[in-house]
């Protein structure tokens, strides 16, 4: 018995961990020669190599390739299709002064329902990838998944309504493709619900992260169909704050019904070369097929869609099942926990277990241990100094690293906290460490106030929950009352934030009741049941915690590695009788101080610059040349000069790199070196005056990927029409306005004004062409260490033009 409660603590939390990472591994894929209506990642494959053979970003040669593979396979599997002509909008700026356009062609095949009369399900995917991307799980693996789909259902015979299967162009540029879909396209009428397929990385568990408004009911369907789901209504709740955008926000934005699916381990695929059909783990487009083509067979089956209902509380457990319910039934939850606590509080304090000032030191000890574990690894990720792509994506080279290290510097934090209230440890010295930390943040990247304020808080909890001795039943109860409170608080304000919040709460409180109903026995039997049984909750609880925050940290972790922290307090009420047990212990101290000095070893190893082979890190060069000037510069726009990059750009007859701007496109220094001027492809830009408005007319050169106009005029001008459309763009006297435009007619790019008096206007235009040009001496290959990202190896054309009236 003694050795159970010495390593009882380290036994649950191993277990835990190592099944919450069981949990998030992706299923095998299905084997192509499986039934025909099954899903089968092996068939998808198929797609996934022919669309990800090369990048193929919006208004290259390659996209072209792309779509007329997707018309082939679309008629070849019968469906009724059509290609969608139009144009996408999105401000590229806050202040109205930017603005991003493409030509789009959206690809649609219609599998036709039983009844074509009723609301159709949309399911959605975009065939673009970024430059320098092939773009294997971003959105391949989207596009692949929807013709399998397609094929399975055919397979099913004829279901009650139909199917569109909706291929979007240009949401790399900023979901182009879908603007143009849901705000002008008449099919968008016969849409009940929308299924979109996403990734943001290529590897690991499909994750259903984003609804459309009214969930509840269409999650009772994915909760009865999906394979294996994996979602939780905090990432939902959660993702509409965030920035984040995918081609269903438009979706959300039309009032739809909807769900939103993505994988997004080993991010260092993203967006990066590396995204190859032989790099994509195919368990991951095997568990995306698993969740949506269920999920859509049962939509296209049912008579009528799931109505709009009270948005759900709801989350997968360990990945098996999902388990939803409404808000009333998290205030029951809630209830049911309160009723657990009181009864163990008042259980302890009637025998004299605990008093209630031990009560309120635990629950102080709960909030130490949340910010202490917060303030270290927020001062890890001040340390790390994420201020530019370049350095985001070299941390991604070891990620891995950084979220253990995240993860064991979050433990012993915990762990160090749990023990000091076991020890009565002084207050003075916690209090002027987190002193001492808070202010350390504000040395790396200037004056931090949430640092300073995390070691603030560090220290006035650290004078609540220490200078006395704790024992168990206090840390635990006061625990559980702060979680309540917590969860309270949510439940009021998010209610599908709970579900991380009110499980550990349960499982915690339903351990604490059992202990203080059946605890004090001298039977050994009942004695050793009840600590396997205490055991066991602390092991489901550190798994589904695992879990979450795995998946968690992938999303936020790099940006703000303290989200660590959430789950370390969560789980604390759980683990707390085990940790307890250890930290009277003479061993506490020294297992922390290992716990730390492994974290901080492997931090550090994540944050060590370059890449390897198999996980380079990013690099950047451009031609560009300024035929108004006749000069020529190769640039480089990231912050940190590699080997390679230092080589290439004074390569062919150039200066050695300096940082410098270029206006109007590149406002902030960048590393420039001059070079010798080549014939590139010439674009004509003509700007003109016809009674009162202001033509501004570019005709790219053949081959144009994307054009940008910008102009700065001295007076503001008003009505703006692009190619006689009238668009939505700010003008300011003395400042820049753009207008982006991907997939630019060949025939020209007219942006016009409505002029008054007398004014002035500087205009510039950026174009830019796939490699390098054909006179310039190539850049020698890269090392295996590094990759292009970006607009690298690309060819800018850059012509001035102005007009006075």
């Amino acid at each position: 018995m003694k050795t159970i409660r010495f390593l009882g603590f380290w036994i649950c939390l191993v277990l835990g961990l190592a099944l919450g990472v069981w949990s998030q591994r992706p299923p095998a894929p299905v084997p192509a020669g499986a039934r025909a209506t099954a899903f089968s990642a092996d068939r998808a494959m198929a797609d996934v190599a022919a669309i990800a053979r090369t990048p193929h970003p919006t208004g290259s040669a390659e996209i072209v390739r792309v779509r007329d593979h997707l018309l082939a396979r679309i008629n070849a599997l019968g469906l009724e299709v059509s290609v969608r002509p139009g144009e996408g909008f999105r401000p590229y700026s806050k202040d109205g002064r930017a603005l991003g356009v493409a030509a789009v062609q959206n690809l649609v095949g219609v599998l036709p329902g039983k009844d074509r009369t009723l609301p159709a399900i949309l399911v959605m995917s975009h065939y673009d990838s970024v430059p320098n991307s092939p773009g294997a799980a971003d959105d391949s693996t989207g596009v692949a998944a929807a013709l399998e789909m397609a094929r399975a259902l055919k397979a099913d015979g004829p279901h009650a309504r139909d199917v569109i299967f909706l291929f979007t162009d240009a949401e790399e540029p900023g979901l182009l493709g879908a603007d143009a879909f849901f705000n002008r396209d008449p099919m968008l009428e016969r849409v009940g619900v929308v299924v979109n397929m996403e990734a943001r990385g290529d590897a690991g568990r499909a994750a259903m992260f984003q609804t459309g408004p009214g969930n509840g009911a269409l999650i009772g369907v994915f909760a009865r169909s999906a394979k294996g789901p994996s979602a939780n209504s905090m990432a939902s709740t959660v993702y509409e704050k965030m920035p984040n955008d995918t081609d269903f926000t438009h979706a959300v934005k039309r009032g739809l019904p909807g769900l939103n699916l993505a994988f997004i381990d080993d991010q260092l695929g993203y967006h990066t070369p590396l995204a190859r059909p032989e790099h994509l783990e195919r368990g991951s487009l095997q568990h995306i097929g698993d969740q949506a083509l269920p999920t859509v067979r049962a939509l296209a089956d049912a008579p009528t869609l799931p109505a709009r209902t009270e948005n759900a509380i709801y989350s997968d457990l360990l990945s098996l099942t999902l388990i939803s319910y409404p808000p009333v039934v998290g205030w029951a939850l809630l209830g049911l926990a309160a009723l657990l606590i009181v009864f163990t509080a008042w259980r302890t304090l009637a025998a004299g277990a605990a008093s209630g000032w031990e009560i309120a030191r635990g629950a102080g000890g709960l909030l130490l241990i949340a910010t202490s574990a917060a303030l270290v690894l927020h001062l890890a990720g001040r340390a790390l100094m994420i201020q530019d792509v370049q350095r985001y994506y070299g941390l991604l080279v070891r990620f891995d690293h950084l979220l253990w290290g995240a993860g064991l510097l979050a433990v012993a934090a915990g762990l160090g906290v749990a023990t000091a209230q076991a020890r009565g440890a002084s207050r003075i010295i916690p209090g002027v460490v987190g002193l001492a930390l808070g202010g350390a943040c504000s040395l790396a990247g200037g004056f931090d106030p949430v640092g300073l304020g995390l070691g603030v808080a560090a220290c006035v909890f650290a004078a609540l929950a220490l200078g006395f001795r704790t024992g168990v039943l206090g840390a635990w109860i006061g625990g559980m009352i702060v979680l309540l409170l917590l969860a309270t608080a949510a439940q009021v304000l998010a209610p599908g934030a709970t579900v991380m919040l009110t499980w550990p709460l349960l499982v915690a409180a339903v351990g604490a009741a059992l202990v203080i109903g059946v605890g004090g026995t001298r039977d050994k039997r009942v004695a050793l049941a009840l600590t396997f049984a205490v055991g066991l909750l602390a092991v489901l609880a550190t798994a589904q915690l695992t879990a979450w925050g795995a998946w968690t940290f992938a999303g936020i972790g790099l940006t703000e590695p303290a989200i660590m922290a959430l789950f370390v307090m969560l789980a604390a009420p759980a683990l707390s009788p085990l940790v307890h047990d250890f930290a009277a212990t003479r061993w506490a101290w020294r297992a922390a101080g290992v716990l730390a000095v492994a974290g901080i070893a492997l931090t550090a190893s994540a944050a060590r610059p370059g890449g390897e082979p198999g996980r380079p890190a990013i690099t950047q060069a451009v031609h560009v040349a300024d035929l108004s000037s006749g000069e020529a510069w190769r640039v480089a726009d990231q912050a940190r000069l590699d080997a390679w990059t230092r080589r290439v750009l004074p390569d062919d007859g150039g200066s050695a790199p300096k940082q410098q701007a270029l206006a109007p496109f590149w406002s902030k220094p960048v590393w420039m070196s001059e070079t010798r001027a080549v014939p590139v492809p010439a674009p004509q830009l003509t700007v003109d005056r016809a009674e009162d408005r202001l033509l501004v007319r570019l005709i790219p050169a053949p081959g144009a990927e994307t054009v940008t106009l910008r102009l700065r005029p001295t007076a503001p001008l008003s009505q703006p029409r692009l190619n006689g459309r009238p668009i939505t763009l700010a003008t300011e006297a003395g400042k820049w306005s753009s207008v982006t435009y991907h997939a630019p007619d060949p025939n020209g790019v007219t942006l016009s004004f409505t002029t008054s008096g007398t004014g002035k206007v500087e205009v510039a235009a950026l174009e830019y062409h796939e490699g390098w040009p054909v006179m310039a001496k190539a850049p020698p290959a890269k090392p295996p260490e590094l990759m292009a990202f970006g607009m690298s190896d690309k060819t800018a054309v850059l012509v001035r033009g102005g007009l006075s009236w």
